[in-house]
């Protein structure tokens, strides 16, 4: 055996120092990113169960964003339609997200190709896993182009994952997921309001350890 080969570990003890003035800008590039993405187009106005689509989906969302923050991930949100109508950046908290929530417009039609590229602009240059959680009610706009900007964000290790009101939306938000529904835990379909705030809140289940990230990253769009 080769004399340079060591053979024995040793290292200090533990020790009551409290953790430097540093220690979040080292922790900060291996911390999880998710921006969570809420359709705020007119169909969300429609009632279902004595509550409108929102009512039904920010209930999900804000238990999507306690999860998400209980593992230790930094948490934004869109709210978006035909464009992005409101952005919360990336926070640790949760307040900024749900003040927003609870105030979220009803207005317009849909296009998600600008919520993707607000989702690479803020993630794409940013360490540890990042995610883009999409909810949605209906289409996604001109279809081949969102499912190229999609490439875009999965080529630079952006998770996108998936969940839509209706075999319809499904479909269509399917074509830019990153992941196969049964990666995450759960179908990407969500049958009806009954389904919608359980299955908004699953989204947090595709949440990962940051060092695992590496291995589920890139995707199919």
């Amino acid at each position: 055996m080769a004399d340079w080969i060591r053979r024995s570990y040793t290292g200090v003890g533990l020790t009551q120092y409290r953790p430097g003035r540093h220690l979040n800008a080292l922790q900060e590039p291996h911390l999880g990113k998710v921006i969570l993405c809420i359709d705020v187009s007119g169909s969300m106005a429609y009632r279902e169960r004595g509550r409108t689509r929102l009512a039904h989906a920010v209930a999900g969302a804000e238990r999507f964003v306690t999860d998400a923050v209980r593992h230790h991930y930094r948490v934004g949100l869109v709210l978006w339609n035909h464009q992005v109508q409101q952005f919360v950046p990336l926070s640790r908290g949760e307040d900024a997200v749900r003040k927003a929530l609870r105030r979220a417009p009803i207005t317009g039609g849909n296009n998600i190709i600008p919520t993707l590229r607000l989702g690479i602009r803020e993630l794409g240059q940013l360490g540890g896993d990042r995610v883009l959680a999409i909810f949605g009610d209906g289409d996604i706009g001109p279809a081949r182009p969102a499912v190229t900007v999609a490439r875009e964000a999965a080529a630079l290790g952006i998770r996108i994952i998936v969940r839509g009101l209706g075999e319809h939306a499904a479909a269509q938000l399917n074509l830019i997921a990153t992941e196969a529904p049964e990666a995450e835990g759960g179908g990407t379909v969500l049958r009806d309001a009954a389904e919608m705030e359980q299955g908004i809140a699953s989204m947090a289940r595709s949440l990962i350890g940051p060092g695992l990230a590496a291995g589920r990253r890139g995707g199919k769009p």
